[in-house]
């Protein structure tokens, strides 16, 4: 059952704003029935999980799992932005929000026998971020954590040297705040990445590469004890191979392409839910290398580009187009940022005054997921209207060609992103450069307001901020926002109850209709 928290109230209220254009498509969560019955259901995206370490994530899947195999001190509750208690049985953060304390609930277990939690967990598995030698690209999440104080067997104090106003938004109750076993990470090493240890409700069972994931309900948890005694992760990228299992009864619920929206909608027994997500959608360039270092050669692409071609084609016209990287209803939305059409006259004259009269050849480099393969296509043909000659190129992991490859060119890309508005503009900060900031851009101002951001607690002043950190991406043309998405879920009518998350793109939780 979960509890909700009282001395955390303003919080919420603040969460809950944030989502207000979001919430209405979220339910609450009822208690719990079991069942001996295994869900087995596609991989969010299609993506295959790289590790399980929450310092280290870098997929999709990997934050669904984590929500099932991690507890954290709070999290959001299931179909709701209201924060409950979970490993916590208390919360305290001071007035001043320098100090969080925490009582633990006692006797949770962590799975495959390590033993019970305690507040040295707590303190190892948060102080690891900032540790130079873990060197997590998450570690901005807790900037300005000095030490974690363990103050008794269950109770200890967070301490801070300054506000960081996610906090309660993106660092306690989402991945940055998985609690794991201190015992079971020093025991198991390297191997701990794909043989994780946590005391959620579902332990990690087994795991395939490119095959399956499985997860078993774990007896000791807890808390409510979940649905499904098993549940069982497909990895299967192109949706359309996704579509064809559900159809021969091998999924019992997965996310469809868009194109296929229509012919699910007209089938009798199918339940469709179509959900906007907290993802933005990209095309950029690598800043770092010419031609893309020159601002007018950025801003004649963005001329060439027509986003609404793009999201016709590519998209079926399901998500709305986006103009900035925050979703409507994040704090600090641009609600005035400009909807720029294509002008290809616009973008020839700017390449001609950058030296590239004739254009010039590039490459278009993108990964496994359809709808970035196809948009990047589109774009394809639009570049050959003004003289650019672009080939696509294919990658497995972006992370890897772009993030630190430092691939010359354009590329088509998303991310998604959670609640707080500091979670989205973190990945293209100068500290990023190498790792997530795809972009290779780096700028002073925009890493100076962000940073205030993330240590101003009034919200209008954030908001403030954030609008002006959007200004800076558009006037430095860093990047051409398409859509900030939509992922479409099927699943047999009567068969599942699914209620949704808005943190990550839409977290996921599946109950079994009888519940």
């Amino acid at each position: 059952m979960t509890r909700s928290i009282s001395p955390l109230a303003r919080t919420v209220r603040a969460t809950a704003i944030l989502a207000a254009a979001l919430a209405a498509l979220l339910a609450s969560a009822p208690v719990l029935a079991q069942s001996d019955e295994t869900l087995t259901v596609r991989a969010r995206a299609g993506q295959d999980i790289d590790t399980m370490d929450p310092a280290y994530y870098r997929g999709n899947e990997e934050y669904n799992i984590d929500q099932v195999i991690y507890s954290k001190l709070l999290r959001f509750g299931p179909g709701g932005t209201e924060l409950v208690l979970d490993a916590a049985e208390s919360v305290e953060l001071s007035d001043d929000g320098l100090v969080l304390e925490f009582t633990l609930r006692e006797g949770i277990q962590f799975h495959h026998g390590y033993g019970e939690m305690t507040a040295d967990d707590v303190k190892f598995s948060y102080e690891r971020f900032v540790d130079p030698e873990v060197d997590s690209a998450y570690s901005s999440e807790w900037a300005t954590l000095v030490e974690v104080e363990v103050t008794g067997r269950y109770t200890g104090r967070i301490v801070f040297d300054e506000v960081y106003a996610p906090l309660m938004t993106s660092t306690i109750p989402f991945t940055t705040g998985s609690i794991i076993s201190q015992a079971a990470f020093e025991d198991r090493g390297d191997l701990f990445a794909t043989q994780p240890v946590g005391s959620g409700p579902y332990y990690w069972s087994s795991w395939l590469p490119n095959q399956r994931i499985v997860l078993e309900r774990f007896d000791e948890y807890y808390d409510d004890a979940p649905y499904f005694a098993t549940i069982e992760i497909v990895p299967i990228i192109d949706p359309l191979i996704a579509e064809f299992s559900f159809d021969a009864g091998e999924l019992d619920a997965t996310e469809i392409s868009l194109d296929s929206v229509d012919r699910y909608q007209e089938r009798d027994g199918v339940t469709v839910e179509v959900l906007p997500t907290l993802r933005y959608h990209w095309l950029s360039f690598n800043h770092l290398h010419a031609p893309f270092d020159d601002v007018r050669v950025r801003e004649a692409i963005r001329y060439a580009t027509d986003v609404d071609e793009i999201l016709t084609g590519a998209y079926n016209d399901v998500p709305t187009r986006a103009n900035t990287i925050l979703a409507p209803g994040i704090l600090g939305y641009w609600e005035d940022a400009p909807a720029y059409q294509s002008d290809l006259e616009r973008a020839r004259e700017l390449l001609a005054e950058a030296g590239y009269p004739d254009g010039f050849s590039t490459t278009i480099i993108t990964d496994e997921v359809p709808v970035h393969q196809q948009s990047a296509a589109i774009v394809q043909q639009q570049l050959r209207r003004v003289g650019i000659d672009a080939n696509i190129r294919i990658v497995q992991n972006m992370f890897d060609e772009i993030g630190q490859g430092d691939a010359e060119g354009l590329h088509y890309a998303s991310f998604s992103a959670i609640l707080d508005p500091g979670y989205w503009f973190e990945w293209f900060t100068c500290g990023q450069v190498g790792a997530w900031n795809y972009w290779s851009w780096c700028n002073e101002e925009f890493d100076r307001l962000h940073a205030e951001a993330g240590r101003t607690a009034d919200p209008d002043e954030r908001a403030e901020r954030y609008e002006r950190l959007q200004q800076i991406i558009d006037e430095d043309v860093a990047a051409i926002w398409t859509t900030h998405g939509a992922s479409v879920y099927v699943y047999e009518e009567g068969a599942l109850e699914t209620s949704f998350l808005a943190m990550y793109a839409q977290y996921q939780y599946w109950r079994g209709a009888d519940d």
